[in-house]
């Protein structure tokens, strides 16, 4: 399973908010066991999903020497049922960040409704310790289309 759960950033202020997207497809690996024959998104990877976008909220605007990482849910909540073929909204706004954490809420949308929001903290870990070449992709992806316009 890839564990990327945001498809596409919409819009983005380095440090302060973001909004991305997640088709999400009907063959994804988590449906054959949650649920079988009534396929629902895990209420956790709607919480990763926030953190993903909030962790790519703050890669664009920190030190390039740092990397976040999801450390904390402080609180979650589920609303609705999200099924194969949704297409979701994530909008997350950085509450605090400083150099060894950053708080953010967010929520993940669906047809316009909630279907589920979280309070997160985020860390940072030095950004040497992954690999050399590596980028994230949906945050590189929208850095070039920005910068083509």
């Amino acid at each position: 399973m890839r564990f990327i759960l945001t498809d596409e950033i919409i819009e983005l202020e380095p440090l302060r908010r973001i909004v991305a997207t997640k088709h999400v497809r009907h063959d994804e690996d988590y449906f054959i066991d949650h649920f079988p024959g009534y396929p629902v998104v895990p209420g956790v990877l709607l919480v990763e999903m926030i953190a993903q976008a909030a962790g790519r909220c703050l890669i664009a605007g920190i030190d390039s020497s740092l990397w976040p990482i999801f450390l904390q849910i402080r609180q979650a909540n589920f609303r609705r049922s999200v099924l194969p073929d949704s297409r979701l909204r994530i909008e997350v706004n950085v509450e605090t960040c400083n150099r060894s954490t950053s708080s953010a809420r967010g929520k993940v949308l669906l047809e316009g409704e909630v279907a589920a929001d979280a309070s997160i903290l985020l860390g940072f870990i030095a950004r040497d310790l992954l690999l050399p070449d590596f980028e994230d992709p949906v945050l590189k992806a929208y850095l070039t289309k920005k910068s083509a316009l």
